[in-house]
């Protein structure tokens, strides 16, 4: 009688996982089939038998140990309970938010639960709203460096238009103003760089970072101002090209292109892409053709506030232009939300998460759109008359790999800038002359010493490019 109760048990468990897991599933007939219908038909089974087994029982046996029988099937539901209940605290209280979202046991939980993000969210907010920030929101690129803004521990500024700065207050529109101090002479020669966090010199200081090394390196008429800002696509880079850049009319345009940049290029919600950015309460905008022309579908963005108004991960705008929403890793509602609130039903799904699917194919659409963005940031930087360089800044995990090309897996980045057909600049050989190891820093971006030699190999290009103007 007991085992049978167990194994009933048991099969409604992993009846309710196999109806959860293959609710998406298009048809019936595709649900059968699948794994999930598999377990479904033998947990039905298991459960029927079970059930004929304890009927069977208390039919067969006498009135006083059916009474015995009853007791036992009620101490062991009573046990149950108990269990369930100490096991979902004891879940809830280990369970924390990781780089990769909320975790048990060193276990991505799934699904993914939209209310906890928005509570986040809200919290950044509000710490935000009363310390300020760095990165701002921005309707057209979604995010943006404040302007004269300089943090806590005094080592990351930005100059009063909202560039990277190596000290607070400092005005580039001054062409005496240049990273080392004032400069006697005005600068004659402008050159700008932009891209992401690789771009900007993430995890080292202003004076550390290779677009300082390399204005050392320059003559003094050279002024440069890093316009890169961290976790950028390349739509945003070229939104901030024509939006900020364009007006300083500089001499050369620097584009480091990253693999992460490419990625970034079809995903609106951060969160969707990277689930340890349940903190990162900004948008990113969606480029795409027509009439000829990229232009931003979902423009102006809607603020931080207007997106946590929504109760819902599906009511989200424009969800349907993000290749990074999958449905299967959000919560569904509904009839499901008492399973969906239970932190062990939530670590029984993700003990074999949600399949993706769309993995290839979101590569490809990366590719391709990155392709045409690149053309048109190259194309509109050579119309204004400035000098395009082109720079392929590789990941430590790219670093060493044979990337030849054609070799569908070389770096994104790789594949776009020898797809698109114009030179670049790759700084690998540079990199491991100053030894792979030491020339990145702990969270993945470049080391002072790999800015260093970074700038070096830089250098003889840009001094080309400035004698040729």
């Amino acid at each position: 009688m007991f085992l049978a109760l167990c194994a009933a048990e048991s099969g409604l468990l992993f009846l309710l996982l196999s109806i959860y897991r293959g609710a998406l599933k298009p048809d019936l007939s595709s649900f059968v089939f699948s794994p999930p219908g598999i377990v479904f038909v033998v947990s039905v089974v298991i459960i029927l038998h079970s059930v004929w087994w304890m009927v069977y029982t208390f039919k067969t046996r006498g009135s006083s140990k059916t009474k015995y029988s009853m007791m036992a099937a009620g101490m062991n539901v009573l046990m149950l309970f108990l269990l369930i209940a100490s096991a979902e605290m004891l879940f809830r209280s280990l369970s924390k938010d990781s780089e990769v979202g909320e975790a048990l046991f060193g276990i991505v939980l799934c699904p993914r639960q939209w209310e906890a993000i928005v509570a986040r969210q809200h919290a950044v907010l509000d710490k935000t709203a009363a310390e300020g920030t760095y990165n701002i929101y921005d309707e057209h690129e979604g995010w943006t460096i404040a302007p004269s803004y300089s943090n806590k521990s005094r080592e990351e500024f930005s100059s009063r238009e909202g560039l990277r700065s190596p000290r607070p207050e400092v005005s580039f529109a001054d062409l005496r103003s240049r990273y080392s101090g004032r400069a006697e002479q005005p600068a004659s020669v402008r050159i700008a760089l932009i891209g992401d966090s690789m771009t900007y010199g993430h995890e080292v200081r202003c004076e550390e970072s290779w677009g300082h090394a390399l204005k050392s390196h320059l003559h003094p008429s050279a002024q440069v101002l890093n316009f890169a800002v961290a976790a950028y696509g390349l739509n945003q880079v070229f939104l901030r090209y024509e939006n900020e850049v364009r007006p300083w009319h500089p001499h050369i345009v620097i584009i480091g292109v990253s693999s992460e940049m490419i990625r970034r290029i079809n995903n609106i919600y951060p969160v969707l892409m990277n689930p340890g950015w349940a903190g990162f309460p900004f948008l990113r905008p969606r480029l795409m053709v027509t009439d000829g022309a990229l232009t931003i579908i979902n423009s102006p963005l809607p603020t931080p506030e207007e997106i946590l108004t929504h109760s819902t991960v599906s009511t989200l705008p424009y969800l349907n232009l993000d290749d990074y929403y999958i449905r299967s890793h959000w919560t569904r509602g509904g009839s499901w939300s008492l399973l969906e609130g239970s932190c062990i039903f939530r670590f029984l799904y993700s003990l074999r998460p949600p399949s993706d699917l769309g993995y290839e194919n979101r590569r490809e659409n990366a590719v391709q759109s990155s392709q045409v963005v690149l053309q048109y940031l190259v194309g509109k930087i050579m119309d204004d008359g400035s000098t395009p360089l082109l720079v392929y800044f590789p990941y430590k995990r790219e670093a060493t790999p044979s990337t030849k090309p054609g070799d569908e897996n070389s770096p994104l980045s790789l594949r776009v800038l020898r797809n698109s057909g114009f030179q670049f600049l790759d700084p690998s050989s540079c990199l491991k002359d100053a030894e792979i190891s030491a020339a990145y820093a702990k969270g993945g971006h470049y080391s002072p010493r790999g800015n260093t030699y970074i700038a070096r190999c830089l250098f003889p290009v840009v001094e080309a490019a400035m004698k040729q103007l």
